[in-house]
């Protein structure tokens, strides 16, 4: 971990996850610079299932692909991965159906991504979220990168009819789609992490390919290309917007150059790009087929919720007797706070 070395002796990334306190805000931050480029038809919905998500910056609408667009397919993605191996995840978890608080720290995305138990009373609890999303934009004008398609509704004899012969209204429709090739600036941000934590992170970002709606139709159809990582005491003031908003205003995009002058300028030699980072992204990818690695991550991570949050996971029972020959009571576990990063 040569090209690590300085930022490791710099206290901005932990080694191990034994180093850190999960339930403290330590203000150290990691941010990835990312260009995500269309491979294939992508479609971003808003509240109306034919139209691509939208706004007006600079005078023109622009497309805008909200942050849970991409936490979404990629914190999917790491499940996915991870219960590849059986073991790491437990058999029983539920995504967004938790009732057992137990299974959120059995879960080892819980340190990552967060999450929480919709169970009542003292299963009642959640784990705040160390990784941040960013808002995406397009440098291009809606119109130019969208694309419209009709679609047909079939029965097993074809397009649905009506009895005489005619189609029926709700069996043609219409969708907007995000053509190939558009490519689009977002960082991802990750707030008091170590060294595993990062490289899960690193490796859900290079492995997820499917995003936005009816993936198992569209199949593949983003390219994350990561550009630079970037390490600091308190977050900087990096966003897609910030970003395009001066290559709106200057007419000029070149997104892969313009992230790594901008993270240069913010982070200097906290900063891991070019060959080195080549290196790094070398060695995390194998992570993808190394059961053996996943698993020492895993059971790390695992072991170390259950260390720091042993008062808020732990069922007790506190008996106090109210008198003689009066039964005990119990007294129940109060909820803790949600946020555990304040």
């Amino acid at each position: 971990m040569e090209y690590l070395e300085k930022i490791l002796e710099k206290g901005l990334l932990a080694r191990s996850i034994e180093e850190i306190d999960l339930g403290k805000n330590k203000g150290i931050f990691v941010k990835i610079g990312i260009v995500s480029e269309t491979t294939s038809f992508l479609i971003i919905r808003n509240n109306d299932a034919t139209e691509t998500t939208g706004e007006e910056f600079f005078g023109q609408e622009r497309v805008v692909i909200p942050g849970s667009k991409w936490r979404g397919a990629e914190r999917t993605y790491a499940l996915s991965l991870l219960r590849k191996y059986n073991g790491l995840v437990p058999q029983e978890y539920e995504r967004n159906a938790i009732e057992k608080k137990e299974l959120l720290i059995r879960n080892p995305l819980s340190a990552l991504y967060g999450d929480s138990s919709i169970g009542t009373g003292n299963e009642a609890t959640s784990i705040a979220s160390r990784i941040y999303y960013d808002w995406s934009y397009s440098f291009e004008l809606l119109g130019l990168i969208t694309e419209r398609f009709t679609h047909n509704t079939l029965s097993e004899s074809g397009t649905i009819l009506l009895d005489k012969g005619e189609t029926a209204r709700n069996a043609l429709y219409n969708t907007q789609y995000i053509k190939p090739g558009v490519k689009f600036v977002r960082f991802v941000t990750l707030e008091n992490v170590s060294k595993e934590l990062l490289d899960l992170a690193i490796l859900t970002i290079m492995g997820t390919r499917r995003y936005g709606a009816r993936t198992a139709i569209v199949g593949e159809n983003i390219y994350n290309n990561i550009i630079a990582i970037g390490f600091s005491r308190g977050d900087k003031p990096l966003t897609s917007y910030t970003l395009l908003s001066n290559a709106w205003s200057t007419n000029n995009y070149d997104p892969e150059k313009q992230i790594t002058q901008n993270m240069e300028e913010i982070y200097g030699d906290y900063l891991l790009g070019g060959n080195d980072l080549k290196f790094y992204l070398s060695e995390v990818i194998k992570l993808k087929d190394d059961k053996d690695k996943l698993t020492q991550y895993a059971n790390a991570i695992v072991k170390k919720m259950q260390i720091d949050w042993k008062d808020r996971f732990e069922k007790k029972n506190n008996k106090k007797k109210k008198g003689k020959g009066e039964e005990e009571n119990e007294d129940t576990e109060d909820q803790a706070d949600s946020d555990l990063s304040n």
